[in-house]
């Protein structure tokens, strides 16, 4: 009996622990999931108008953040539940043909508060290249 005294807080603050750890993982893929879809986008962003002979295209930096920020609003509108979490792009980085979008988010803990951490942070990094054109070959 004694055991279960002393076991049963220590079980308490496993669950607690636990549950916020939950919560940290379903931000961490929310923020995956909203950075490669960011990432596509943005990476579709084609600027036509500057395509030369040698590069079929050439990336558009103003339309791949606007793509990047729409595709991140779309994503929060099929979620509306989700209202512990917010996810913004921190940045959207364009190096020739490839696009790196930074994704920020930040959740509310359940029981965390106990413990002095009030909210969860993370961060998703994703890369993507554009790799379809216009051929001049054809």
């Amino acid at each position: 009996m004694l055991a279960f005294i002393v076991l049963f807080p220590v079980f308490i603050i496993c669950l607690f622990i636990s549950t916020d750890m939950g919560r940290l993982l379903v931000l961490k893929n929310q923020l995956r999931i909203a950075a490669d879809s960011a990432a596509l986008a943005a990476a579709g962003a084609l600027h036509l108008e500057e395509a030369t002979q040698n590069q079929n295209f050439i990336l558009h930096p103003y339309w791949a953040r606007e793509r990047a920020l729409d595709s991140i609003a779309q994503m929060k509108g099929k979620i509306p539940e989700d209202d512990w979490m917010q996810y913004d792009v921190t940045a959207v980085i364009i190096d020739g043909l490839e696009v790196t979008v930074i994704v920020d988010g930040k959740g509310e803990t359940i029981f965390g508060g106990y413990l002095g951490i009030n909210t969860l942070k993370a961060r998703a990094i994703s890369h993507a290249r554009a790799a379809v054109g216009i051929d001049s070959e054809w």
